[in-house]
């Protein structure tokens, strides 16, 4: 299954040494960072912050490129276009936006839903379509294209396209939400990761339990397999076709925030963040423990963003101190700087 497909494709490779350095601290929000993001490409960083602004950063040069403002409440997530050249946040306020990256001026404001917004993606062919989870237990997609601001397509919500499957309908807030070619990925407070496979129209729901609210969801880079972190510690990956319980990475800290996790750019590793300033790396198939990364720890805040390269060993944290870095494996900050 996908266990032995992961195992014999990272093994074969010789993983990379992991990132326990820093290479850079990108200093300037002000307040907790609630969200970092590289880009497709992995050339910047994107990060969101409790101050209602969201920054563009050179990862490598450790620079602010640009600070955007106009969320007139905390920015809770920021995604980019594959180009580069539009991004979408998401935060308290219940729109979802679409900035041109360059001049930072708004592109679209797209309305419908009726609570705080906590996750933002692009989708779709050519990043044209985005994919936002709310606080009114909706999954919404808007087409960045047209010139409308509602969705064109709802799942879930007390106004949304109902459904009677229950496969399609959160009984809480959404708190995370991943793309994966066709395949959208959501987590609920409700304790369900939900699966929507937009191509061909199916869905399928896997139940964690009403106390164990997910916080995160993350795909494997071959959409097989959905990494799901619960509160109370949790943090399993399923293989989604089969619905089977595949591993689960235990002794970060996650009680009662929304803390990230992801696997490495090679599917090798399992990283996560904690709420006691520690990310935690585990090996994917075995589930040992790896390194654990004091990140955020003088003072010691909890590790509040997370994000791994699309395409190497590099890793992105943000704190509830408002201080973001950029790390690296030991010895690896002279070349990377250079890349």
């Amino acid at each position: 299954g996908a266990r032995a497909r992961v195992a014999s494709s990272t093994r074969a490779m010789g993983a990379p040494a992991l990132p326990t350095s820093t290479h850079a601290t990108l200093a300037g929000h002000d307040g907790p960072v609630l969200a970092a993001r590289f880009s497709k490409d992995g050339a910047y960083l994107l990060t969101a912050g409790k101050d209602r602004t969201f920054r563009l950063w050179n990862p490598r040069k450790g620079t602010c490129i640009k600070t955007y403002a106009g969320h007139p409440r905390e920015v809770r997530d920021v995604d980019a276009a594959a180009d580069n050249s539009r991004l979408a946040t998401c935060g308290g306020d219940k729109d979802v936006f679409l900035w041109d990256v360059t001049s930072g001026s708004r592109l679209r404001r797209f309305r419908g839903h009726e609570g705080g917004v906590n996750a933002v993606a692009f989708a779709g062919e050519n990043d044209s379509v985005v994919v936002s989870a709310g606080f009114d237990r909706t999954v919404r997609f808007f087409d960045a294209r047209s010139a409308s601001r509602d969705a064109m397509h709802v799942i879930g919500g007390i106004g949304g396209d109902r459904s009677e499957n229950e496969n399609e309908t959160f009984r809480d807030a959404v708190t995370s939400v991943a793309v994966s070619d066709t395949k959208i990925l959501a987590g609920s407070v409700d304790g369900t990761a939900k699966t929507f496979d937009v191509r061909a129209g199916v869905a399928r729901s896997d139940d964690f339990g009403t106390d164990n609210p997910v916080v995160s969801v993350a795909f494997s880079g071959d959409g097989a397999c959905a990494l799901v972190g619960t509160v109370n510690d949790r943090l399993a990956l399923l293989d989604i076709e089969q619905g089977e319980l595949l591993a689960e990475y235990r002794g970060r800290a996650c009680r009662h925030s929304k803390v990230s996790a992801r696997l490495t750019h090679d599917d090798a590793h399992v990283v996560a963040a904690g709420e006691d300033g520690v990310v935690t790396m585990w090996d994917l198939v075995d589930a040992k423990v790896m390194a654990r990364v004091d990140t955020h720890v003088s003072p010691r805040v909890a590790v509040t963003a997370l994000d791994w390269h699309p395409k190497r060993s590099v890793m992105a944290t943000g704190g509830a101190d408002g201080n973001v870095r950029v790390w690296v494996p030991p010895g690896e900050s002279e070349r990377y700087a250079r890349a």
